[in-house]
């Protein structure tokens, strides 16, 4: 009798679970696609078109939504500034019994994300502040709505963005910024209701990035565990390539200010100097390895930002580096004045393209903050001549300010030296005493020949001084704060 009763309890429970599901089996979920879109414009705003099917999944229990878009709908004309693949929600079961909400994971695949500053200084994504929703009116109903379901807070195990990608750009600028086929898992999440915003989350995360440009300039491979409290997200162990050399180091972003703020430390080691050169100045200029130290800090936001803010040190030391191109002690002779004018008239500066030096030693330190970048000791050696640069580049406005090149003895004094002025884009000489002189007595030694003397000595001299004028901005544009701070250009 009782093996009876208890066949009749399984088999009424059997055939309850497949009529639950057969009954949500037949409800097409897509007729409630109008009512949510618009219950989501009305609560946040966005315009959100469900391009694709709803559909239910049994195991897990959860609904998937495909071919999302999202737009501003002040701004039709931009189109769409997110899309999504798929959007995915697993519930477990168990705690439904008891009216809480507990789910498994949220999946977002195939997230686009496109963010752009306009000229008015607006985000693409931004809604005027006059049509936004009261922020205390939305937080009143959705009180009001989990009092009369009566459900406590949602909790979430997991969230996934699968095959993510993040386009930032400014209206008034070329240089993108891209974060290409990021992969996210946010594990162990809490929230502490006490804590004011950010400060109250924290989690665990495992993230993967296939690569991040900015305009020509890519880090690829990138790696971290990352863990957030207290508005702090942190990593002591994160990898990545850049120039086609692994490489590893730390960062932390601080979400507790009103900008976020980035700092990062990393060890460089065997950097391959072939591949940094091709890369930045598409051809093959140096050739061997390098190795430093970075540490850098700056607020997120746009280009001014990001300049007006970054505060830290870049090193790079490498030795028998070869340099292509140009002989680099046959111009350091020409620059000798114990040489004498004749020495630096005689000197063919463009002889020396083509030619290559091997740079017994590199150093490159620069100190950046307060919008400029300090040339605290840049220097290069080979077996027979030394060379420094110092000086300051304001970032801001790209402007040289203060920049020598010298050329030094064996106890590092400058035996000579050269200043030089002006912008990143427009380089030039600057004209001391002793460049005036010099170009006093080619004057006066054209004025003291004849025609067609003349005519020889002044174009070998222009020559010879266009030449010379190359050869020191190739050397300077290695300081430039958007080619990496190599030490080359």
């Amino acid at each position: 009798m009782f093996q009876k009763i208890l066949l009749s309890i399984v088999l009424f429970f059997a055939f309850s679970i497949v009529a639950f599901f057969l009954l949500i089996k037949v409800i097409d979920f897509n007729e409630y696609k109008p009512r949510l879109q618009k219950m989501i414009k009305e609560s946040t705003g966005y315009e959100l078109m469900i391009k694709g099917d709803i559909t239910l999944s049994l195991s897990p229990v959860g609904i998937s939504v495909f071919d999302i878009e999202v737009m501003n709908p002040h701004d039709k004309e931009a189109g769409s500034f997110a899309k999504l693949k798929s959007f995915d929600v697993a519930l477990e079961i168990a705690p439904l019994l008891q009216k809480e909400i507990k789910i498994r994971h949220i999946t977002v695949e195939a997230l686009t994300l496109l963010i752009e500053k306009m000229n008015n200084d607006h985000y693409n994504f931004e809604l005027p502040v006059s049509k936004t929703i009261d922020a205390k009116k939305i937080v009143e109903q959705n009180s009001s709505i989990e009092k009369e379901m009566a459900f406590p807070l949602v909790n979430v195990k997991k969230i996934k963005f699968v095959n993510a990608n993040i386009i930032y750009s400014e209206n008034n600028q070329s240089e993108k910024f891209l974060l290409e086929n990021m992969n996210l898992s946010m594990n162990d999440i809490r929230y502490d209701a006490s804590k004011h915003r950010l400060q109250g989350l924290s989690f665990l995360a495992e993230t993967t990035v296939d690569k991040m440009q900015y305009g020509t300039y890519v880090i690829s491979d990138i790696g971290m565990f990352v863990e957030m409290k207290d508005a702090v997200i942190s990593s002591d162990n994160v990898s990545y390539t850049l120039f086609s050399t692994p490489s590893q180091g730390s960062v932390k972003i601080d979400l507790s200010g009103k900008q976020p703020k980035i700092s990062l430390k990393s060890k460089i080691e065997g950097l391959k100097l072939a591949h940094l050169s091709k890369e930045i100045w598409k051809k093959e200029l140096v050739e061997g390895k390098a190795s430093g130290d970075v540490k850098l800090s700056f607020f997120l936001g746009d280009a001014l930002t990001f300049k007006s803010t970054i505060n830290g040190f870049i090193q790079l030391y490498g030795e028998n580096v070869l340099l292509k191109e140009y002989d680099i002690d046959k111009l350091a002779t020409a620059l000798d004045p114990s040489k004498g004018l004749k020495t630096i008239l005689l000197t063919p500066f463009e002889s020396t393209k083509g030619s290559q030096t091997l740079l017994k030693e590199i150093n490159t330190k620069v100190d950046i903050g307060y919008s400029e970048i300090q040339f605290s000791d840049v220097a290069l050696s080979t077996s027979k001549s030394r060379l420094a640069c110092k000086g300051t580049l304001n970032i801001v406005e790209e402007k040289l300010k203060d920049v020598r090149i010298a050329l030094l003895d064996s106890k590092g004094c400058a035996i000579t030296e050269q200043g030089i002025t002006g912008t990143l884009s427009k380089p030039s000489l600057k004209m001391d005493e002793a460049t005036v002189e010099t170009l006093s007595n080619v004057a006066f030694l054209l004025l003291s020949k004849s025609k067609s003397s003349q005519k020889i000595i002044h174009r070998y001299v222009m020559k010879t001084v266009l030449s010379f004028m190359k050869v020191l901005l190739s050397i300077l544009k290695i300081k430039q704060i958007r080619n990496s701070f190599c030490f080359f250009r």
